[in-house]
């Protein structure tokens, strides 16, 4: 079969299907409800004593001045994530974390499933 060039489309292509799009409202709007409920980050002080555990108290204390926890929960972080068949749209499947921590709790993973902070699919 000879084309003359590629194939044309009539519509463009959906960036997004219709299905993650209501998953992605449910999320938007859990996520608004669940930094309202607990406004505080959730994770800090589990890696502060990480730090203390690990390094000792005085190397916690200088690590705190540079690398601090904000305080302020601004993201929802899900211990079992999605990939690991986690659901993004349910309240028990997260913590209220600030953005160093989650950033910590990603870069650390196995540090991080030692503290609970990350889970896998088999647990």
């Amino acid at each position: 079969m000879k084309r003359s060039g590629p194939l044309k489309r009539s519509t463009s292509l959906r960036s997004v299907s219709k299905k993650r799009q209501q998953v992605s409202g449910k999320r938007r709007a859990m996520v608004r409800e669940q930094l309202e409920a607990r406004p505080k980050c959730e994770a800090g002080e589990p890696i502060y004593m990480h730090y203390v555990n690990k390094f000792g108290k005085a190397f916690a204390r200088e690590r705190s001045r540079t690398d601090r926890c904000q305080g302020r929960a601004t993201d929802i972080h899900e211990p079992l994530m999605r990939s690991r068949g986690g659901s993004i749209v349910d309240p028990e499947n997260t913590i209220a974390v600030c953005r160093r921590c989650h950033s910590w709790i990603h870069a650390n993973p196995e540090a991080s499933v030692a503290m609970g902070l990350l889970r896998h699919s088999w647990d």
